[in-house]
């Protein structure tokens, strides 16, 4: 489903973003959205939520349409190609996601973004090439991450920015 996707981000951007103080993997935005109110934003992302995630009612972990404020944990595969062409399933990928909701405006910011091991271990871990257990595959890593996150910003964007369409009651 990424493959097509994967190739256009992978000359885009090739390192993860990091938080300044942290030093971990950490994607925000702010999206303007003329127009629209704190209330309307909220209820067009939670119908995005519930297209967008195979488990919706998993992944969101609070709301607050009162504060404006949605919070949800989710998670993404990962492969790697051997040399004979197998694709390996390399195990998860997983992240926070908040979102806040304003009058003309919504944040998101995309957190705690790691791969899925026995102990936490940050994505950001897989740019050191100079780390003794690092990996070829970790780039693949890097670009099906970024094509990911790429994919859920475009995805977010698009369906908080456009109004539902009303059903015609034509009986």
């Amino acid at each position: 489903m990424l493959l097509p996707f994967l190739i256009s981000v992978s000359y885009a951007q090739s390192s993860i973003p990091l938080d300044a103080e942290t030093k971990q993997a950490f994607i925000k935005d702010v999206v303007d959205v003329a127009g629209s109110t704190k209330a309307e934003l909220y209820d067009r992302t939670l119908a995005w939520i519930t297209k967008f995630y195979p488990n919706p009612t998993g992944m969101v972990q609070s709301k607050n349409q009162e504060t404006g404020e949605i919070i949800g944990k989710a998670q993404f595969k990962i492969t790697s190609t051997d040399k004979k062409g197998v694709v390996l399933n390399d195990g998860f990928v997983a992240y926070t996601i908040s979102l806040n909701f304003k009058d003309g405006k919504f944040k998101y910011e995309i957190s705690r973004i790691h791969w899925v091991q026995a102990s936490y271990y940050d994505i950001s871990k897989w740019m050191n090439t100079k780390d003794p257990y690092y990996k070829e595959s970790y780039q693949g890593y890097i670009q099906q991450s970024l094509a990911y996150f790429e994919n859920l910003k475009i995805e977010l964007t698009k369906a908080v920015k456009s109004p539902p369409v009303k059903k015609k009651d034509d009986w």
